[in-house]
């Protein structure tokens, strides 16, 4: 889970325990929870990227927002109308419950970091041998490809930018999808997935 996402699941478990708890209605900061979980939403989007496994958490915060809108946390925290705290505090468990289990179940997932001396560096090459034809398909001006990929020692550079573990992985989806039988969508959030390699590195002068 990418540390925006647990941001805005804690603010969400705390507009919960804002209908949950009555005692909390009286402190005056927490009317204002929603519109700031909101603002979290559009960051965690904005700064790591949207992604399906947090609808759910997008939808729960959008709905307190409303709620606080249209005036209904202050009804809460006022009039003491329990019937709405036990109506929010149950959509809010269900939502956290969803939440919580699919960025868990399907991560932004990261790799260990490498132990060696040198920084790694990697570059990929796509290759067209125009004297042989491709076999494979019935176009006879097709000819033989391949995509190549190299590894190699780098110089250490913090700020360059990492290279992602699937390129275009949004067409590299559903042929995942085919291989492994599962529904494409469920494969998307691998483009926010980067390797510890950076793309065209120098190469380490040793």
């Amino acid at each position: 889970m990418r540390s925006f996402e647990a941001v805005l699941l804690v603010a969400d478990l705390l507009i919960v325990f804002i209908f949950a708890i009555p005692r909390l209605h009286a402190v005056r900061w927490t009317g204002y929870a929603a519109p700031i979980a909101l603002l979290l939403a559009i960051t965690q989007a904005s700064i790591e990227g949207p992604r399906w496994q947090m609808v759910p958490a997008y939808a729960l915060t959008l709905l307190f927002c409303l709620m606080w809108l249209f005036g209904m946390l202050r009804l809460a925290r006022v009039r003491g109308n329990r019937l709405v705290s036990l109506l929010g505090a149950g959509v809010g468990i269900l939502g956290l419950v969803m939440s919580i289990a699919l960025p868990i179940l399907l991560p932004v997932f990261h790799f260990p970091k490498p132990t060696g001396p040198y920084a790694i560096g990697t570059v990929t090459y796509h290759w067209v041998d125009t004297s042989r034809p491709e076999l494979f398909t019935p176009d006879p001006n097709d000819h033989r490809e391949l995509m190549a990929q190299v590894w190699y020692p780098a110089i250490n550079e913090p700020s360059a930018p990492r290279a992602p573990y699937i390129q275009d992985a949004d067409i590299v989806a559903p042929a995942l999808a085919y291989l492994t039988h599962l529904p494409g969508f469920l494969f998307t959030h691998f483009k926010y997935v980067h390797t510890h390699a950076a793309a065209s590195a120098p190469m380490a002068a040793d």
